[in-house]
């Protein structure tokens, strides 16, 4: 009978993971659909390159407010409840982007699903962290961040297969699923313990932390989350720019034949992405009974990778050459996707994590924000200067690749000096607080093993 209870609690924990996984591809998807529709929504609308670029940067100023709000509201609300409110919500608003009318209508439209945006990863990743112990940890963030390649593909496939010209179709179609998604995470997904996935609180059987302002005061000021919160806002900015901008610079430089054609080239990039984040989060898993800094390791060689392979990108003026190197980006670029989180909650408290989750994704939604509205603003300003009426993409495009990655590379050096101090401190303050679970209490979520 416990076997079969294990497994049961087994089943349903596959189920759980798989579901969140799930949502997080049509998170990603929701929020990229708008790239491959570029140029029809800028012919339909009437909109230019300072238009596009700031309806991005909107976007991710409201992300940055509602991942203050559900980053707070996380760390002492259920979370699965978290979760559904931000499905529920910006399913609703993807579903009304396509009625939009005029630049005002549509800027307002990304805005706000941006901010329901939010909840998701603010909440979902700690319980994640959660679910499965310290030594798995990284695989599971390797397939969670997979899901933001799987989900660039489905816009893009989506999109492509419906045709590019009739732009508003795919944002009706979008909308619908999340609203199942959201009923289901009501219906079916738990709350897991906080702590649970620690190895300590694991032998203990429960968690004594608590949220406070006094200990997210201390978690804001740990060196090495610092750190991350930087490599992470450089790395991140740089894939949102390319799925964002990558389709009308492959189509403005004449590099694909169209439309369709420039969304349908990021295809192979988005494999190398994914196969990038499932090999990353491999590596930690299998180099961390060697080092305790796998997950570093694996960053310094994503980002010096991806920077080595994005200066071939930019360099190459034939569809073949850019399709080549262009897996090898994302492959090199994604491997650090997995790093983020297992470095921020190697060094960061349970308590804590969905707020500093939440200060990571404002930090990033800045980076990106400011990097949009730079990108198009450098287009704009040196067309204009050349007497280009489209803009010059290339000199705002990659000049803000190179400065990104660049300045990654070298924050993931700094973590690697910072972090083993950091990491001894949180498994003492865990252990202080690893305690024995009550009479009474329900057996800790089971972990993937």
């Amino acid at each position: 009978m416990l076997v079969k209870t294990r497994n049961a609690g087994r089943a349903l924990l596959v189920f759980e993971v798989g579901l969140l996984l799930f949502i997080s591809t049509l998170k990603v998807a929701d929020r990229e659909l708008l790239a491959p529709l570029y140029d029809s929504v800028s012919r339909d609308l009437g909109l230019n390159d300072l238009q596009f670029g700031t309806i991005r940067s909107a976007a991710d100023v409201a992300l940055v407010a509602g991942t203050l709000l559900f980053g707070l509201l996380a760390d002492r609300w259920q979370r699965r409840r978290v979760v559904a409110l931000g499905v529920l919500c910006w399913s609703a608003i993807t579903w009304g982007t396509g009625q939009a009318q005029s630049f005002g209508q549509l800027l307002a439209a990304r805005a706000s699903m941006h901010f329901f945006l939010a909840a998701f990863t603010v909440a979902a990743y700690p319980m994640l962290g959660d679910m499965v112990p310290r030594r798995s940890r990284g695989t599971v963030m390797g397939l969670l961040g997979a899901t933001f390649a799987l989900g660039t593909v489905v816009a893009l496939v989506i999109a492509a297969l419906l045709g590019t010209d009739q732009w508003r179709q795919p944002f009706v179609y979008f909308g619908l699923p999340g609203l199942i998604l959201g009923l289901l995470v009501l219906g079916f997904l738990r709350e897991p313990q906080r702590g649970a996935g620690e190895e300590e609180v694991m032998q203990a059987g429960a968690y004594a932390g608590r949220f406070s302002w006094a200990a997210l005061g201390r978690t804001l000021r740990i060196r090495t989350a610092l750190l991350v919160y930087l490599l992470d806002a450089c790395q991140g900015a740089t894939w949102w720019a390319f799925s964002f901008w990558a389709p009308a610079y492959l189509l403005r430089y004449n590099i694909a034949p169209n439309a369709d054609a420039a969304a349908l080239a990021l295809l192979p990039a988005i494999l190398g992405f994914v196969a990038g984040t499932i090999l990353g989060g491999r590596l930690i898993d299998l180099l961390r009974p060697r080092t305790p800094r796998s997950a570093i390791w694996v960053a310094l060689v994503s980002m010096g990778g991806a920077l080595a392979m994005s200066l071939v990108v930019f360099a190459a003026r034939d569809l073949t050459t850019v399709l080549v190197a262009g897996f090898f980006l994302g492959a090199f670029g994604y491997l650090v996707m997995p790093c983020v989180n297992v470095m921020l909650f190697d060094v960061v408290p349970p308590e804590t994590r969905s707020s500093a989750v939440a200060a990571d994704a404002m930090i990033l939604s800045a980076a990106s924000a400011l990097t949009s509205l730079a990108i198009g603003g450098v287009s704009y300003s040196v067309g204009l200067h050349q007497g280009l009426a489209e803009g010059n993409l290339r000199a705002g495009f990659q000049g803000a690749v190179t400065v990104l990655l660049a300045v990654a590379l070298v924050a993931a050096v700094a973590i690697l000096r910072f972090a083993p101090a950091d990491m001894a401190r949180l498994r003492q303050h865990v252990a202080r607080r690893a305690v024995e679970a009550p009479e009474g209490l329900a057996e800790p979520r089971l972990a993937l093993e």
